[in-house]
């Protein structure tokens, strides 16, 4: 074979092996297949882009919906306050409902409505009958539902609104003196105030007073020297003082507590935060549209869910109408003040007067609008009178088991003894017997004292309250360790929660937000399955 054709051979099979190793066309197909999937890559995290873009839309308008609902309760709430001494504002229907309203200030365009949510069973807000289609019995608290807008969302609150109450404590006093209008001028001065009031003003507290909850007074306690009353259940209770310092000590006189068992957390220097009220006219107003209103001098006598009596307004027997009452139609009887009335009073020498209106039956008359009232019910009522509630018994809530005891009551039916000048405690001077007030007391310009105070020998009877005691002065109920009665006060706490009837209405109260709830989408137009 000659050299040429030997080289030529060689040279075919080096191509050929050479083109057999070659793998640029392997590269190529590599890189095309990496450029997809970098091409799909791109295009899943363009799409996920998109899609959060549109979620962080979503939820940035889902907030402002809620921000916009909640300037809707903070505007109505604003609007309460602005009127809180006339209730014929709310009461008006057209004024609790608002279409979209701009959010004052927003640049979000965000908007929001309200509407009131009916209670007791009603569909809408009534204009004959606003209190009874608007007011909840049991709670006292007035709901209305808020809706915001924003973008594509809404968000929906349904928000309670309820008076601040001193119903709050067991123990409201202004001052804790004695009534100015019977212990004399100076009387309305404060302990911590430069000398503080004439001693002739002092009421003490003693050992054997017991105060089982949270107790508040613009003004000191005053502890008798030595002695040990219980102020409190637990930590849990305030026994707040406005005295202007932060020494614990401060909230009882000369900063001394004697042997005071404070088992409640002392708050001195607080600013009072809840008013007492300055009169009970407003209640008037609503026993006139929801209840009954007498003139004169009326006597009750309670049996669960009916009281009998009457009403006298002279020694005639022609000045009495018998009373017959269906407490659950009315659960709220006013007595008014008639001609010749003149309410004074020298605690320690108060009299009973007495008509026997026909045989067998006895009652108390007068011009001055009086409610004496004993016995036992079983359902929400509030006796307010234009001069003085007097308890002749006691006066029980039928799920009182133990009436000298600390047990709390239970159910839905409270009490409420509203009085602008005294609540009392008949006290005939012939000993002093346990008397139990299972109910809420409010004396709005004076006090809440027993009668005759300062007779009835030994030994000291025991005053006990399940519910709350407001009043403008301290009331004296007995003399240190001679006469009257101890205390054993105890708070109903279910106050926290159900006001008697129509006390969520009295004069100069602030409405505060009592409760929210914020609503799903899917309940958002349903007032009842949204509700606070």
């Amino acid at each position: 074979m000659s050299v040429t054709t030997r080289f030529t051979c060689g040279a075919a099979r080096q191509r050929i092996r050479r083109r057999a190793g070659d793998q640029s066309g392997f590269t190529m197909i590599l890189a095309l297949g990496v450029m997809a999937i970098i091409s799909l890559l791109t295009a899943a995290l363009l799409l996920t882009v998109n899609s959060d873009v549109g979620f962080t839309k979503s939820d940035l308008d889902g907030k402002q919906a809620y921000a916009a609902a909640q300037a809707g309760v903070q505007a109505y709430l604003y609007n309460l306050n602005n009127n809180s001494t006339d209730s014929s504002w709310w009461e008006t229907c057209a004024n609790d409902t608002v279409s979209q309203t701009a959010v004052p200030d927003s640049t979000t365009g965000a908007t929001y409505s309200y509407a009131p949510v009916p209670a007791n069973g009603n569909t809408a807000c009534s204009t004959s009958n606003p209190v009874g289609s608007l007011i909840d019995n049991n709670t006292g608290t007035l709901r209305l539902k808020f809706t915001g807008y924003s973008g594509t969302q809404t968000r929906t609150v349904v928000a309670s609104f309820r008076t601040l109450s001193p119903l709050s404590f067991l123990w409201y006093t202004v001052y804790e003196t004695e009534d100015s209008s019977i212990g004399g001028s100076g009387c309305a001065t404060f302990y911590y105030q430069g000398s503080g009031p004439p001693s002739s003003c002092d009421i003490y507290w003693v050992t054997g007073d017991k105060m089982n909850g949270p107790m508040y007074t613009q003004d000191q306690f005053l502890v008798e020297s030595g002695d040990s009353p219980t102020f409190g259940r637990n930590s849990q209770d305030d026994i707040a003082s406005q005295a202007p310092t932060r020494s614990a000590g401060a909230i009882c006189a000369g900063n001394n507590c004697q042997n005071a068992s404070v088992l409640g957390t002392a708050e001195p220097d607080v600013t009072p935060q809840v008013p007492l009220p300055s009169d009970n006219s407003n209640l008037l107003s609503d026993a006139q549209n929801h209840g009954l209103v007498y003139s004169g001098t009326v006597t009750l006598k309670v049996t669960n869910s009916t009281a009998t009596g009457w009403d006298c307004t002279s020694s005639a027997t022609s000045s009495c109408t018998a009373l017959s009452i269906n407490l659950a139609n009315d659960p709220i009887i006013y007595a008014t003040n008639a001609s010749g009335c003149n309410s004074t009073y020298n605690p320690t020498s108060i009299s009973y007067p007495t008509i026997t209106p026909t045989s067998g039956q006895s009652a108390y008359y007068g011009p001055c609008g009086d409610i004496y009232i004993s016995g036992t019910y079983n359902t929400p009522l509030t006796v307010a009178a234009a001069d003085d509630v007097i308890v002749t018994g006691n006066l029980l809530n039928s799920t009182d088991s133990n009436p000298t005891g600390t047990a709390q009551l239970s159910g839905s039916a409270t009490l409420g003894l509203v009085a602008n000048q005294y609540v009392r405690v008949m006290h005939t001077c012939s000993g002093n017997p346990n008397v139990t007030i299972d109910g809420a007391i409010l004396t709005l310009q004076h006090s809440f004292f027993v009668d005759n105070y300062s007779c009835g020998g030994l030994p000291q009877g025991t005053l006990t309250v399940h519910g709350a005691i407001a009043q403008y002065f301290r009331g004296i109920v007995g003399t240190v360790g001679s006469s009257g009665y101890l205390k054993n006060y105890n708070y109903d706490d279910r106050l926290q929660l159900i006001l008697p009837p129509y006390l969520f209405d009295l004069q100069n109260t602030e409405w505060t937000v009592f409760r929210e709830t914020l609503c799903n989408s899917a309940s958002a137009s349903s007032a009842a399955s949204c509700s606070a």
